[in-house]
C-alpha cells in the first residue's frame, strides 16, 4: 500500500520524466557555484535557468528608432513591421517600415520610409505616407 508520501513523490518524479527534467543532484547549485542560476522545481529537483541569448542590434533599429520618432510626433503608433532596405539611386538607399497608426479615432496602415546617403547615413528625406485599407497610398 502507498503512504502519501512515496505516493506525492511516485508522481512528482512521473511528471519530472514527461517533461524531461533532470532529477535530483544532476545539477550545481547555486552554493557551490555561485555563477550557475537554479530554480527549484520541487523536492529535491532543480533545474537551471536558461541564459538569455544576446541581443543583437539588427542594421535597421538605427532607422527604426528615427521613425518611430518622427511618425509619432503625428500619429499614435499602435504596431510596426520592418519591410526591408533597397538602394534607389547611386548614393541614396531607404528603409521602409508599415506602422499600424491612429490619428482622430481613425486607425490606418502608415508607410514610412526614410531615404539617407548608405556611406554618410546623412539623411536627405524622411516620406510618411497613409495607407488606405484598399491599398492605395497617399502623400502625407
Amino acid at each position: 500500500m502507498w503512504k502519501g508520501g512515496k505516493l506525492f513523490m511516485h508522481t512528482w518524479m512521473l511528471m519530472m520524466v514527461m517533461l524531461n527534467l533532470p532529477g535530483p543532484g544532476l545539477l550545481e547549485t547555486a552554493e557551490k557555484n555561485p555563477a550557475v542560476a537554479v530554480q527549484t522545481i520541487g523536492p529535491g529537483y532543480t533545474k537551471q535557468a536558461p541564459t538569455p541569448a544576446p541581443t543583437l542590434d539588427p542594421g535597421y533599429a538605427k532607422w527604426s528608432r528615427i521613425a518611430f520618432q518622427e511618425a509619432g510626433k503625428v500619429y499614435t503608433l499602435l504596431d510596426y513591421q520592418y519591410l526591408g532596405k533597397s538602394d534607389v539611386a547611386p548614393g541614396v538607399a531607404q528603409q521602409q517600415f508599415r506602422f499600424w497608426a491612429r490619428h482622430q479615432g481613425t486607425e490606418f496602415p502608415l508607410i514610412v520610409t526614410i531615404r539617407y546617403d548608405p556611406v554618410s547615413e546623412r539623411i536627405y528625406a524622411i516620406l510618411m505616407e497613409q495607407q488606405n485599407l484598399r491599398g492605395s497610398l497617399r502623400m502625407l
